[in-house]
C-alpha cells in the first residue's frame, strides 16, 4: 500500500490527514529515527500544542458556522 492509498482510508474513515509530520521534518542529524519519533510525539503531544489546536478548531467552527446561516 502505498502512503496516499494509506491516507485515503483514513480519510475515508474520518482521519484528518493533510498535515503529516515524519522524522525528515525532525532537523538534526544525531538523533536515531526512533529519537526523532520521540521528538515528534513530545512536540506535537504536548499540551500547549493541543491547547492550540482545539482553539483553532473553535475558531473554524464559527467561520464555518457563520458562512452557512
Amino acid at each position: 500500500m502505498t502512503t496516499e492509498q494509506a491516507k485515503e482510508v483514513l480519510r475515508n474513515a474520518g482521519y484528518y490527514v493533510d498535515n503529516l509530520w515524519s522524522i525528515q521534518d525532525v532537523d538534526n542529524d544525531s538523533l536515531t529515527d526512533n529519537e526523532k519519533q520521540s521528538v515528534l510525539n513530545m512536540a506535537l503531544t504536548n499540551e500547549h500544542i493541543m491547547g492550540e489546536i482545539q482553539y483553532g478548531i473553535r475558531v473554524a467552527i464559527e467561520v464555518i458556522t457563520d458562512k452557512i446561516k
